[in-house]
């Protein structure tokens, strides 16, 4: 996540060389403090499986990005990041998948600037053009924790229940904390963001909701249109808009997209400081430029 525990998911073969290639996903926090955001879905509908279709299918992606946005928030302090993701689909729409991102070290402290994301559901289609998507996705960061004085340390790894809608170009998604939000929660409310905040119990039940639209500009380009909001539970001072406006534009395998990301996150909390004291707001506006391929 980011600095603190900020809150817009596959980014994008040995499981070791995928990832050392690769990593995606959640929060950043500041050097002492954490401030997060999340996630790693899938942000496009992906097809539900015809009956024609092979029962059993393994997908996967790698991308380069200028930098790593979750729920509109930086994961890797506004620098680069490597992510890559694998998605076996099972007879009847379930499918499983696993995706990797690098993640910044000032944001996950005692972390392996890793985030590993794993993910399961089910897809199917509810009346012809719509397709709905239902599972779960957890978020995890090797090593990373949230450092406390009175007690052990607090992991930021995180479980949601997400329910999704698509038809044509049009795709939302609502994700549902089952535990607290990147380790939000009374005891780590002092530490967790770059701002202290008052102890007001767990952060469990936090959401987000995700609307993205694509249009094709003929053969030239695709234009990207997302809203989010994520709702912290507890903890409104965190809550936040973001969005962002995006193109795409493919040649053979290789997508190049170039996007404008920004957030109404307070800058108070999320933002993160690095060794040498120096500090990232990690939600203000930017430009973000991605190089994927699928196979």
């Amino acid at each position: 996540m980011t600095s603190a525990i900020a809150s817009s998911f596959l980014s994008r073969c040995s499981l070791a060389a995928l990832l050392s290639l690769a990593g995606a996903s959640c929060h950043a926090q500041a050097e002492t403090s954490p401030v997060h955001s999340s996630t790693v879905l899938p942000q496009e509908p992906r097809e539900v499986p015809q009956s024609s279709a092979p029962a059993y299918g393994l997908t996967g992606s790698v991308a380069l990005l200028s930098d790593y946005r979750f729920r509109g928030i930086s994961q890797s302090w506004m620098g680069p990041a490597l992510q890559g993701g694998l998605e076996l689909s099972l007879p009847r729409g379930g499918y499983l998948g696993l995706s990797g991102s690098s993640v910044s070290r000032h944001s996950y402290l005692d972390g392996r600037a890793l985030e590993l994301d794993l993910y399961g559901g089910w897809r199917t289609e509810l009346a012809p053009g719509w397709t709905g998507d239902i599972g779960l996705l957890h978020y995890n960061y090797p090593g990373a924790r949230i450092p406390r004085a009175d007690g052990p340390a607090v992991r930021y790894d995180t479980t949601e229940a997400y329910l999704g809608l698509s038809h044509g170009g049009f795709n939302a998604r609502w994700s549902l904390a089952l535990t607290p939000y990147f380790g939000l929660r009374g005891s780590t409310a002092g530490v967790a963001f770059a701002e202290p905040l008052a102890a007001r119990g767990s952060s469990r039940g936090s959401s987000y909701l995700d609307l993205n639209y694509q249009h094709p500009l003929g053969d030239w380009a695709t234009l990207g249109l997302h809203a989010g909001y994520t709702d912290v539970r507890n903890y409104g001072e965190l809550s936040y808009a973001d969005w962002r406006v995006s193109l795409a534009r493919s040649w053979g395998a290789w997508t190049a997209t170039l996007a404008w990301a920004t957030t109404s996150a307070d800058a108070r909390y999320y933002r993160a400081a690095n060794a040498a004291g120096q500090m990232q707001s990690l939600g203000r506006s930017g430009w973000v430029l991605s190089l994927s391929t699928a196979f």
